[in-house]
C-alpha cells in the first residue's frame, strides 16, 4: 500500500462532527459521505485556530460551580446557550432553592406549629443536596468532554465545530 492508499478512518461525521460507526459510508444524521480520505487529501488544518484546553474547562467550572455558578466551562468552550441555562439553572439550585429549603428546616416548625414541616423540610434538604451535587458534577465532566470533542473536531476537520 502506498502513501497515497493510506486512509484514516475517524469514528465522527467530517460535515456535522456527530460520532459515527467507524464502517458507515454516510453519516446517519446528516448523510454525508464518509468515504475516507487519501492520505494526502485530508483537509488542512487552518492556521491560528486554537484548541481549548480541557483541564481549564473542567477547572472554570469546579471553581465558579462551587459558588453556584454553573456553566463558566461551556461558556469557555463556546457553548454560549447551555452554559447561559446551566448558570441559570445552578443560581436557582444553589442559592433560591438552597435558601429556602434551609429557611424552611431551620424556621419552619417555629412559625407554623407543626413538626411534619420540618421533616418535610429536611427531606426536600436531601433531596436537593443530591441532585444538585448530581448537576455539579455532571456539568464539570460535561465541560471537560465538551473541550475534548472541540480539540477533536478542529484536529479532525480544519474548524470549529461550532
Amino acid at each position: 500500500m502506498d502513501k497515497e492508499e493510506m486512509v484514516v478512518e475517524v469514528p465522527f461525521c467530517r460535515q456535522c462532527g456527530r460520532e459515527i460507526q467507524r464502517d458507515a459510508r454516510f453519516c446517519p444524521y446528516c448523510g454525508a459521505d464518509q468515504t475516507p480520505y487519501a492520505a494526502s487529501s485530508m483537509p488542512p488544518v487552518q492556521a491560528g485556530l486554537e484548541t481549548k484546553n480541557t483541564g481549564l474547562a473542567a477547572v472554570l467550572a469546579l471553581i465558579f460551580g462551587v459558588f453556584g455558578l454553573w456553566g463558566v466551562g461551556h461558556i469557555y468552550v463556546g457553548k454560549i446557550g447551555r452554559g447561559l441555562a446551566l448558570l441559570i439553572l445552578g443560581i436557582i439550585l444553589e442559592w433560591v432553592f438552597g435558601f429556602l429549603t434551609l429557611f424552611g428546616a431551620l424556621f419552619g416548625g417555629y412559625y407554623h406549629g407543626a413538626r411534619g414541616l420540618v421533616a418535610v423540610s429536611l427531606a426536600g434538604a436531601a433531596i436537593w443536596a443530591i441532585l444538585t451535587l448530581a448537576l455539579f458534577i455532571w456539568q464539570i465532566y460535561d465541560a471537560y468532554r465538551l473541550a475534548k470533542y472541540y480539540n477533536e473536531y478542529v484536529h479532525r476537520c480544519g474548524k470549529a465545530p461550532w
